[in-house]
């Protein structure tokens, strides 16, 4: 997501050059030590979630998101080709929802509140899920950072096309700032990006690079926007503040998670 006026500039630099260090050693550990920053990174994001939940009022239980999350990541990385244990993870999570939904003071809309655990650790770690599943492929680690750059780049992108040649609104009942010249401007750096790194990586090639550009250009905005549309209705304007300049993890996150669930699937069925 683009950040928002009146953010402090420099928080916000700073902020994303320790996010690269994180991340570039994470690279330079190889898998299972980028397994790690991405299971602590978007466990974090599902407590934003659940904490933001818990504030407007819903009697989720808050380490139900966290908790979650890093289930269903761990269950992908770990046992990448035993789908039962993805499957199990799952519905014992959605079994332990119910369950605690039982206690005492459950509030007057105790369903409601499920359907909001099982959408958060569900949104947040099947995306998760999907990212780390590319970590058990061939070249897992630079195919990851990929997708994580190559979605940077259809923010770039849609920012500078945005905020340049931005006219006709996307969803502005949702993010009014977002602008279908800014979807094609992110879009054909997604493409650009992609078909770099995919040049450059043996296990992808050119076209490959092209398609998985062009997932990430169609997915990304929506997955902004789904962000969007859960905080618009929760009445909050960053998911957190643990990111000084950027607001909260999921903020960060909200793009990367929507669109690595169907970027693994094409690798997975297309090319490896």
């Amino acid at each position: 997501m683009t950040s928002a006026p009146g953010r402090n500039l420099t928080q916000a630099v700073v902020t994303a050059l320790v996010l690269l260090a994180l991340m570039l050693g994470a690279v330079a550990g190889g898998p299972t030590a980028f397994f790690w920053l991405a299971a602590l990174v978007v466990s974090l994001a599902g407590l934003e979630l659940f904490i933001a939940l818990r504030d407007e009022g819903k009697r989720t239980v808050t380490f139900m998101g966290p908790l979650g999350v890093f289930a269903l990541m761990s269950a992908a990385y770990f046992r990448p080709r035993e789908l039962g244990y993805l499957v199990a993870a799952g519905a014992v999570l959605v079994a332990l929802t119910f369950i605690l939904t039982l206690r005492p003071n459950r509030g007057p809309a105790p369903a409601t509140d499920i359907a909001w655990s099982v959408l958060g650790i569900f949104w947040i770690g099947g995306g998760g899920a999907g990212a780390v599943s590319m970590l058990t492929l061939p070249d897992g680690v630079v195919i990851l950072l990929a997708h994580v750059l190559t979605t940077a780049a259809d923010d770039i992108g849609a920012f500078f096309a945005g905020t340049a040649l931005g006219r006709h609104k996307m969803a502005p009942s949702i993010s009014p700032a977002k602008s279908w010249e800014g979807f094609v401007g992110g879009f054909i750096a997604a493409l650009i990006v992609g078909a770099g790194f995919g040049t450059f990586t043996d296990a992808l090639g050119t076209t490959h690079g092209l398609a998985i550009g062009a997932i990430i250009g169609f997915l990304a905005p929506a997955g902004d926007l789904a962000e969007s549309l859960v905080k618009r209705e929760l009445g909050i304007k960053d998911s957190g503040r643990m990111l000084p300049g950027h607001g909260g993890m999921l903020d960060r996150l909200d793009a990367i998670l929507f669109g690595a669930p169907l970027v693994f699937l094409y690798l997975h069925f297309a090319v490896l």
